[in-house]
């Protein structure tokens, strides 16, 4: 089985499926996968700008290339894409679940709505699908599923209590899932960035009252990260944290949480008396 895991390290023909991929991110790990010749699936609502990233991965791979525009939180209309996958284009070797919304605000000045978005979109749709397609995995008798978490799954932030939740949840099923698929030579990989310069903050952070706080030094590139994780695809390789730092950032929290909550309020100035709730 670890022979045929070990094959996922060069992505020639093979079917490589996305969420999120007209995301920043998704975008990224699309086009590079492209370029190493896989077979590249994307999904996401927005069928134009899908059908465009899949027909520039197309140019890319010299391969075929599909867009398949559904609502990853309507389990029905997972089921039906994930049935035409595999009839029009063959089982999945590699999924990416890059799908991800956000909010960042105080947890006092969030709507319920807001609310049940992020935990849907971020956490029970890629659970949903994961689970879906590590069972064709396990049957197969290889595959990898890599998630894209956050660092805020891992380290506390103001005005990301939401997001961050379901970023911590996501590290931790990724965590179980991966002793439970380990036997069948599926690998489960956690991504889990810092800031990327990715239209997510236009959205998530309109006034950039959040990310105003992060020097641009502090930014990591999507295109880079797309790299690490194709490269970290094919191992027993467990993270990607990035930037590399913050895995001792997130220890060094563990150990002393006090001196990090204070340190974390510090770096975003942020005092509960100065907030308008």
């Amino acid at each position: 089985m670890m022979r045929r895991l070990k094959s996922l390290r060069s992505l020639k023909n093979k079917v490589v499926l996305i969420t999120g991929g007209t995301g920043g991110i998704g975008t990224a790990v699309a086009l590079e996968a492209a370029r190493r010749g896989a077979i590249v699936i994307v999904c996401s609502r927005q069928a134009d700008q899908l059908q465009r990233l899949a027909n520039r991965c197309m140019l890319l791979a010299g391969r075929p290339a599909f867009a398949f525009p559904f609502d990853l939180t309507d389990p029905d209309a997972t089921d039906a894409a994930l049935e035409r996958i595999r009839h029009e284009v063959g089982e999945i070797d590699i999924l990416i679940n890059a799908a991800g919304v956000g909010e960042l605000r105080e947890v006092a000045k969030q709507s319920r709505a807001a609310m049940a978005k992020m935990i849907n979109v971020n956490l029970l749709a890629t659970m949903y699908l994961s689970r879906l397609v590590a069972k064709q995995m396990m049957d197969q008798g290889f595959g990898a599923i890599i998630n894209i978490g956050s660092l805020g799954g891992k380290i506390p932030l103001p005005s990301t209590a939401v997001y961050s939740a379901t970023k911590a949840a996501l590290i931790h099923f990724s965590n179980i899932l991966r002793m439970e698929v380990a036997d069948y030579g599926v690998q489960v990989l956690t991504v889990n960035p810092g800031p990327v310069k990715t239209p997510f903050f236009d959205k998530a952070d309109p006034g950039h009252a959040f990310v105003s706080h992060f020097p641009q030094w502090m930014f990591s590139s999507p295109e880079k990260l797309a790299k690490q994780i194709w490269d970290s695809v094919g191992y027993k390789r467990r993270e990607i944290n990035v930037p590399t730092y913050t895995a001792q950032l997130s220890y060094l929290y563990q150990l002393v949480p006090g001196l990090g909550d204070w340190a974390i309020k510090k770096f975003f100035d942020y005092q509960q008396n100065k907030q308008n709730l």
